[in-house]
């Protein structure tokens, strides 16, 4: 698809803002104990670029994937490769913007568009040690009570707990007679909830997001926290995971810019027997292939 103007205008301002921090900022912030790239984030989310796929009436641009996945790709593309833009504003806000009550989009949406708090997140907790990607074989359920929903379960790999106001979960309520398959369902989910514990994962990864395994144990949901209606969450599931699928490759491509950028400007800077060494066969074919192979990715 051509880009627009206006999308070409979006290019310019998510990479002058996030050029203005660079990759020095981001490992900066990925090398802290409690290391978070909220400035970077706030200043996106102020500029309306976080919540540029979401609604106009409840706080975003009023645009669609194309958009969201330009910010993350040029942020990435600056040397801050933003994780949670995958998981707050693609998966959480495509997924309410679809299937919420009117009353969870006036709620939720505005926060994740940044225009409540620009530094405000929300996180997605579908994986299990036992299941990973598998929904079918998710064994934290959501049991009814009289008033309430009843959370009991572990998350495992949850990306930004720690900087997020609430998690959305995917929880099994039933299963289906026919298949004998999990029905699901999904909750909004307080990050402070009582019965709520985390446990932060040790990994090698240079990145400001924390991953985390969670544990629910008789965590108590109002009705309103359940989205849409329930035993529908597979569906709703994919309204997510689909866009999750292209902010990634967007991420991924952007990192890729990154990193040839900074090759072929070493590859013209550094200077062996009085050229550069980029003027030589043996350095300039392998960056020309990964140039070709980049934009066929893009």
């Amino acid at each position: 698809m051509p880009e627009t103007d206006e999308m070409r205008m979006l290019r310019e301002s998510v990479a002058k803002i996030a050029g203005s921090y660079g990759y020095e900022y981001y490992r900066q912030r990925s090398d802290l104990p409690d290391g978070q790239a909220h400035e970077l984030w706030a200043e996106l989310a102020a500029g309306g670029f976080v919540g540029v796929n979401l609604p106009e009436e409840h706080g975003g641009g009023g645009g669609g994937m194309a958009e969201l996945t330009i910010v993350c790709e040029e942020a990435a593309a600056a040397g801050c490769p933003l994780l949670l833009l995958l998981v707050s504003p693609a998966i959480c806000g495509s997924i309410i913007a679809r299937f919420g009550t009117d009353e969870q989009r006036t709620r939720w949406l505005p926060m994740v568009a940044g225009v409540r708090d620009p530094t405000a997140k929300m996180a997605f907790a579908i994986t299990e040690p036992d299941a990973g990607s598998n929904s079918h074989q998710l064994t934290t359920t959501a049991t009814r009570s009289a008033d309430a929903w009843i959370l009991n379960g572990s998350k495992s790999f949850i990306s930004g707990v720690d900087e997020s106001e609430a998690i959305l979960v995917v929880a099994r309520t039933g299963t289906d007679d026919r298949t004998g398959r999990a029905t699901l369902s999904q909750f909004i989910v307080d990050s402070d909830a009582p019965g709520l514990e985390r446990q932060l994962i040790p990994t090698d990864i240079v990145a400001p997001e924390r991953q985390y395994t969670l544990f629910f144990d008789d965590v108590v949901l109002a009705d309103d926290r359940l989205v849409g209606r329930a035993d529908d969450g597979l569906r709703q599931v994919f309204a997510g995971l689909n866009p999750e699928r292209i902010m990634g490759a967007a991420l991924l491509n952007g990192i890729g810019r990154y990193a040839l950028d900074r090759a072929a400007a070493y590859a013209n800077e550094r200077a062996v027997w009085g050229v550069p060494i980029g003027s030589q066969q043996g350095i300039s074919h392998p960056l020309a292939e990964a140039k070709i192979d980049l934009e066929l990715a893009r």
